[in-house]
């Protein structure tokens, strides 16, 4: 299908099923341009011309994030081409927010996970029923992790707002992650168990030029906005939020407006088999939203002490302090403040403008680049030490590395990266490689 759609004055825009993605920005008036699937990276240039493939690589990332952010159809879940439409609006849902989360998909045995473009109200407590029909406000969050089902972030525990609130998580598949989980019923201990007799191996579908999207994870991290917040600065949304692991609304105000602070955004395409590793944050996150610059004393990345810890008490009040947060390790992608410089003026005047990419991360031959790279409010306890380490190892995608005893990458003192955490990934109780996805870890 193809589509004449003028995008900010400046830029045209192809459309190809939920995938909304710039082209050429010569012209003030938009073009009609062929709807085809842009890939990331041309194989064929030498390892030499790394920071250039860089620059590739984060103009994908960007392209993508846009396109995810599309305003939705909700019709029929995917991006909506309605003439006018426009990321500018700063409206939603958006795309990637029809994508199923993990509760949706990876459900208890004997029941059945939602069908795509829909969702089961039911698989939540009572009370939480009873406050999403008494409101109308039927998202909820209730996972203080980015890790599914817990509520820790991939390792560390909760992270707590300049107003002592919990960060909130999401995990999101598109269809054609779901289709894949479906039809080898991954999505079930038992499913997996059948899996592994039948000697198979996890292999997600790849995108490629020929518009087939290919596997799509999302991972979202939300704060209340409160006290000193300007949501004008925030995608957000109204939403129901947990208190703890006794599954009950939180006390005080509920349901509360939630403010996108993280997106991370894997894919798998046919360039880049372990996936394209793309991550962006909230401008204000270590300036306001999770850093004092007042205080030169409180203790950076610290964890929150004991377990099963309640975010308020009963009579709403916040029960820890702030986290202070700060980036340890930083990102060796040169050029990536100029071109958030250049996405941020095309996103004037919206809501977007206040986005940022941190970095891409991506494989050259057996390299990673860059070889550490961090989300400040999704691995908050993974950035050390500094240097960064993953405890003298030379991180590559290379079996006889990763297989090594020694490579432990969510022990102490390791730092974070996309890729060499997902590479460990195996499908629960085995040994079977679950293709970067930790995803299916959450089977039941």
């Amino acid at each position: 299908m193809k589509k004449q759609t003028q995008f900010l004055t400046l830029c045209s825009i192809f459309v190809f099923g939920a995938f909304l993605v710039f082209s050429s920005c010569d012209s003030k008036e938009p073009k009609e341009v062929a709807a085809v699937y842009v890939p990331i990276l041309d194989p064929e240039l030498p390892a030499v011309d790394t920071l250039l493939k860089q620059v590739q690589a984060d103009i994908y990332s960007w392209q993508s994030f846009i396109a995810l952010n599309w305003p939705a159809n909700m019709a029929n879940c995917t991006a909506d081409t309605t003439d006018g439409t426009s990321i500018l609006s700063g409206k939603g849902p958006v795309v990637w927010e029809t994508y199923l989360t993990s509760d949706q998909v990876f459900v208890p045995e004997g029941s059945t996970p939602d069908a795509w473009c829909t969702s089961d109200l039911s698989r939540h407590p009572e009370k939480v029923q009873a406050l999403a029909l008494k409101t109308g406000v039927k998202r909820i969050l209730h996972t203080t992790a980015k890790s599914p089902h817990s509520l820790d972030q991939a390792s560390g525990g909760p992270l707590v707002d300049q107003n002592g609130r919990f960060v909130r998580y999401e995990v999101r598949m598109n269809q054609d992650e779901y289709n894949y989980i479906m039809r080898d019923t991954l999505w079930s201990k038992k499913g997996q168990q059948s899996f592994i007799g039948q000697g198979k191996t996890v292999d997600f579908p790849s995108g490629n030029n020929s518009g087939v999207e290919g596997a799509i994870e999302i991972k979202a991290a939300w704060k209340v906005i409160g006290e000193g917040d300007d949501p004008s600065r925030f995608y957000t949304i109204q939403a129901i939020v947990y208190n703890d692991n006794e599954l009950d609304p939180s006390p005080g105000p509920n349901p509360v407006t939630l403010g996108l602070v993280g997106l991370h955004i894997a894919h798998k395409i046919n360039d880049q088999k372990n996936w394209v590793w793309s991550t962006f944050e909230q401008i204000d996150n270590l300036t306001k939203s999770f850093n004092n610059p007042a205080c030169d004393t409180c203790a950076v990345n610290q964890p929150l002490p004991g377990q099963n810890q309640k975010e308020l008490d009963s009579l709403g009040n916040p029960n820890y302090n702030p986290t202070q947060v700060t980036r340890v390790n930083a990102i060796n992608d040169k050029a990536v403040d100029s071109l958030n410089t250049v996405y941020q003026k095309k996103l004037e005047g919206s809501l977007w403008a206040n986005y940022k990419l941190i970095s891409t991360q991506w494989l050259l031959f057996e390299d990673i680049t860059p070889l550490f790279l961090a989300n400040s409010v999704q691995e908050t306890y993974l950035q050390g030490p500094h240097p960064p380490s993953y405890g003298n190892f030379t991180p590559i995608i290379d079996e006889q590395y990763y297989e090594d005893p020694k490579y432990k990458p969510f022990s102490p003192n390791t730092s974070a990266s996309c890729m060499g955490c997902h590479y460990v990934a195996t499908l629960p109780g085995s040994e079977v490689k679950a293709d970067f996805s930790f995803l299916l870890g959450d089977a039941q």
